[in-house]
């Protein structure tokens, strides 16, 4: 727990500034450094773990602001005792600097105004319907009859029997559901009345999927043999393919279209970057 809360407040010790007059309230003061109300708002707002965390146990706020004199007065310690001309911690400083400083200059040039109008969002969508295609869907439920692992021809036979069983209970009218609850191994469905749910092709495994497709909706399949056993299968629903309308993924064609957007503003400034500063990779060195 004491790791995680340094990590969380160790930006707002290593960038505090020395105590000045405040328009924030001053929560705590630790030498030349002050944790103000609304640094410490600044850092919840940055990490919503911790910002769950203080939802449920608001208490730890406390906790917080004590973590935080303790590594200020050690972050003090370290520096009077001369750390910093320690090669190590110096490159981990560095470290930390570089990333911060790519992030702060990410957000200025990359993020910085970045914005979708409707009529941009509405033509990305028009241009790139095709990648919003929801595949053709089946609603389906199933019984299965297990065969034990290692099981021999005369148990594969039991359980297809079984199976074969169950079908014929089923085509007289039994209710799928029940005899589900019933009959069916599959610990993961039995409960729901092997209800399956709703899945599109590439979500089942092969020999199951491939024969689920070619039933009509309603019809009883003969049992499906796969690796786990026996299914009887019942398709309750079908599902066309379809793209949804502009109007029900907005908010999804606008994320898309901000990726894009973010994807190309970066690449053209990685470009002017490199023309500008001296880069070279070596991966045959890589371990």
């Amino acid at each position: 727990m004491l790791k995680r809360l340094i990590g969380c407040f160790v930006l707002l010790i290593l960038f505090s500034f020395p105590v000045r007059a405040e328009k924030s309230p001053v929560i705590a003061k630790v030498g030349p450094y002050t944790l103000t109300r609304d640094d410490f708002q600044k850092e919840l707002e940055n990490n919503a773990q911790l910002k769950a965390l203080l939802t449920l146990k608001p208490d730890m706020k406390k906790v917080l602001v004590e973590r935080w004199v303790e590594v200020t007065l050690l972050g003090l310690a370290g520096r009077d005792a001369g750390l910093e001309k320690d090669p190590a911690v110096r490159k981990e400083i560095e470290e930390q600097t570089r990333m911060i400083l790519a992030r702060h200059y990410y957000e200025k040039r990359i993020l910085q105004g970045l914005k979708v109008s409707e009529k941009e969002a509405q033509e990305y969508y028009l241009s790139h319907r095709k990648d919003y295609r929801i595949p053709e869907r089946i609603k389906a439920r199933h019984i299965l009859i297990r065969i034990p692992e290692g099981g021999d021809k005369k148990a594969e036979e039991e359980a297809l029997s079984r199976a074969r069983e169950i079908r014929k209970k089923l085509l007289s009218g039994a209710d799928f559901a029940e005899l589900a609850r019933r009959y069916s191994e599959d610990p993961g469905t039995k409960d729901r009345g092997g209800d399956l749910g709703t899945f599109s092709r590439g979500q089942m495994i092969p020999e199951f999927e491939e024969a689920v497709f070619r039933l009509k909706v309603g019809q009883i399949s003969s049992p499906i043999r796969t690796r786990f056993g026996y299914h009887i299968v019942q398709v309750e629903a079908k599902i066309p393919a379809q793209i949804p309308p502009y109007a029900r993924i907005k908010k999804r064609v606008i994320q898309d279209l901000l990726e894009v957007k973010k994807e190309k503003r970066l690449s053209a400034l990685l470009m002017e970057l490199k023309k500008k500063y001296s880069v070279e990779v070596h991966p045959e060195n890589l371990p």
